[in-house]
């Protein structure tokens, strides 16, 4: 198989590998698309962790064809289209997490026995566990399936921080997370969503694809300033943060909120936060919550619930998706990927 290995930082080369052989409960999956995540674009700043093995495999938004089954696997046939719940997030099914189906915060996760286990969407062929895979719908395509693991973050988001028909809902951040989040929020009744973003241009895609109804631009005015004008200064009921890193945006944020409001934090910020607890957080009495990933919601798959939505043309994944490449120009893609400024890049997607 062709894998896409990662050196470290920007040093990305496809090369030959063997194409693994599916255990137990395992199935091989064929990759068809994969996007690019921005935790990703992490790994390719930098930031990944000195004491991972190198090189590796990555991609963690995958979608593909099953290619052979490994022993005790039932429930699919070779030729199957399938979605891939992200790997990294399987928990070790015993602790308390796990059996109340917060499998996504279990103490051990992405640990299967006893080894790191991650899903490698941007090599040509994967190794996967036969439960994280969801059967396609015919007319759902490859590259929409490969952004149901962002679909699924803002299932979560919602399910932790309803969304209210009267009033406004903020979501600060203008990329893939922002935008699916928003239509995930639109389709559970959200009345009005308004999105703070730096750049025009994905900020009006997301209201022509029904992710906001309006937005705000950082560059043309104060964007706390904007929220408040916009809500007859009172603020939003719901604040989602989803850019993370560097930047003081939980503040931001708390300050958008209205009295007894909410704040949500999908973005994962690679600085501390400092916040005014007093001022805003006390005073205001918000709840402020965090949002890591997906699992399930009281029993029911929240990957399961946003391939239901996209299913059902609920969720409209076409324009968020802007950027195509082949394996062979992973590291164009990449660098697309890492500077959306220059590239007008939403969300850049593999295709094998």
């Amino acid at each position: 198989m062709k894998a896409a290995l990662f050196y470290g930082e920007k040093d990305i080369r496809v090369e030959d590998r063997p194409t693994p052989e599916p255990g137990p409960g395992e199935v091989l999956i064929g990759i068809k698309s994969a996007g690019i995540c921005g935790s990703d674009l992490h790994n390719y700043r930098g930031n990944r962790a000195a004491t991972q093995d190198v090189p590796w495999e990555q991609g963690h938004e995958l979608s593909g064809v099953v290619e052979a089954l490994g022993p005790g696997v039932e429930n699919f046939e070779v030729g199957d289209r399938v979605g891939i719940e992200a790997e990294h997030l399987v928990g070790c099914g015993h602790c308390r997490e796990c059996k109340r189906g917060d499998y996504h915060i279990c103490p051990q996760r992405g640990m299967v026995n006893g080894a790191r286990h991650s899903s490698h969407g941007f090599s040509s062929h994967d190794v996967t566990l036969a439960r994280n895979c969801f059967p396609l719908p015919d007319h759902v395509s490859f590259d929409e399936a490969a952004i149901l693991d962002c679909y699924a973050c803002g299932v979560h988001a919602v399910n932790r921080t309803p969304v209210p028909v009267d009033g406004a809902t903020v979501i600060v951040g203008a990329g893939a997370i922002a935008l699916t989040l928003g239509q995930v929020a639109k389709a559970c009744g959200a009345g009005r969503v308004i999105m703070v973003g730096t750049r025009p241009e994905p900020l009006q895609t997301a209201v022509e694809c029904g992710a906001a109804d309006e937005y705000i631009v950082n560059a043309d005015e104060d964007p706390v300033q904007g929220v408040l004008d916009r809500t007859e200064g009172e603020g939003a009921e719901v604040v989602f943060e989803t850019v993370g890193g560097e930047a003081q945006l939980i503040a931001q944020c708390m300050a958008m909120a209205r009295r007894g409001g909410a704040v949500s934090v999908v973005g994962l910020f690679t600085q501390p936060q400092t916040l005014d607890s007093q001022a805003q957080g006390m005073a205001k009495e918000l709840v402020l919550t965090w949002s890591n990933s997906y699992s399930s919601w009281r029993g029911i798959s929240e990957y399961q619930t946003a391939l239901d939505l996209l299913a059902s043309d609920r969720l409209y994944a076409g324009p968020i998706i802007t950027h195509r490449f082949r394996q062979s120009q992973i590291a164009e893609a990449f660098a697309a990927a890492d500077d959306k400024r220059a590239s007008g890049a939403i969300r850049v997607v593999i295709n094998h």
